[in-house]
């Protein structure tokens, strides 16, 4: 008598990879999906953590902090008689670090405190060997989890998230006082702003953003530093996304073309903190005149968000 034999056939053997084949290629965009939705949660998180922050700031001195603490050559406005501020500038972010429990990294920076705006010994510079190794440190607060940039640019730690400097960015050029200090968005250098300068509406103002690309010359953001176009100070003249090194606006300085734009990898848009706190994903497609207009403090301009 005939026994059949209980093995699988070549023909059943190959159904049975199709079939899998097929359940994978339908699982993994799912999969991906549901892992990009968890990190642009945790992104949203930390943008939240820094809106909390900027307010308990506010809350502590009746201002926000500048966007950067040095004049970087400016000789006008605020900076005037201080020419010994012409050295690099710590990003104003540096002043959030007690409000998010970043004392320890804090203290670290020692020249500059929180509430003022002058390094405490006066024209002594203050990077020293110590402050060096702070801004090696990536808390990851200033970190999206959706990037993929190396850690370390230039011996100083990269990060995700920006000031909203204003409106004005490479089509200025490298004028002073429309970029430094008179840039339309809350945070310029060694300028500040408290709520009630906001007449546009917190609810309606940037305060922070993303950039993606943190470790190339073109976008570089390394949060302990502020600059025209770079690290945390960046502009809405160029859309959301726009590919560091290109774009409808750009300005090559430093040795790269720079178009200051603000991006994430989260796809179809970026997420972004309003001056009232709350957390908002902008899509990459959102009309140029309304993005503009919500990083003015008082353009009186009159928006809504789609």
């Amino acid at each position: 008598m005939n026994r059949r034999s209980k093995g699988f056939t070549l023909v059943e053997l190959l159904v049975v990879i199709a079939i899998i084949g097929i359940l994978v290629g339908l699982l993994l965009p799912a999969v991906q999906a549901a892992r990009e939705a968890a990190r642009r949660m945790e992104c949203s998180n930390n943008l939240k953590q820094l809106g909390i922050a900027l307010h308990n700031y506010h809350d502590t001195f009746q201002v926000f902090p500048p966007g950067r603490m040095s004049c970087d050559g400016w000789t006008g406005g605020p900076c005037t008689g201080k020419t010994w501020m012409d050295k690099p500038g710590t990003s104003g972010l540096v002043m959030l670090l007690p409000f998010m429990e970043l004392n320890t990294l804090y203290d670290q920076f020692g020249g500059f405190q929180a509430g003022g705006l002058e390094p405490s010994g006066g024209p002594a510079d203050w990077r020293t060997p110590q402050v060096d190794a702070a801004m090696k440190q990536r808390p990851p607060v200033f970190v999206c989890p959706s990037e993929i940039a190396a850690p370390i640019y230039n011996g100083t730690a990269t990060g995700n998230y920006v000031f909203v400097h204003g409106r004005r960015g490479p089509g200025s050029g490298t004028d002073q006082v429309s970029l430094k200090h008179g840039n339309t968005g809350v945070f310029n250098y060694l300028s500040t702003y408290s709520m009630s300068d906001i007449t546009d509406g917190t609810a309606q103002t940037l305060a922070f953003g993303e950039v993606l690309a943190a470790d190339k010359p073109e976008s570089v953001n390394r949060w302990t530093l502020a600059g025209r176009h770079l690290d945390s100070l960046r502009s809405t003249e160029n859309p959301i996304n726009t590919p560091p090194g290109t774009g409808p606006i750009t300005l090559t300085i430093y040795g790269s073309t720079l178009n200051g734009a603000m991006g994430s990898r989260h796809p179809g848009g970026s997420m972004f903190t309003f001056c009232d706190g709350h957390v908002a994903f902008i899509s990459e497609t959102v009309n140029m005149t309304v993005y503009r207009a919500i990083s003015t403090r008082e353009g009186g301009e009159v928006v809504r968000l789609p």
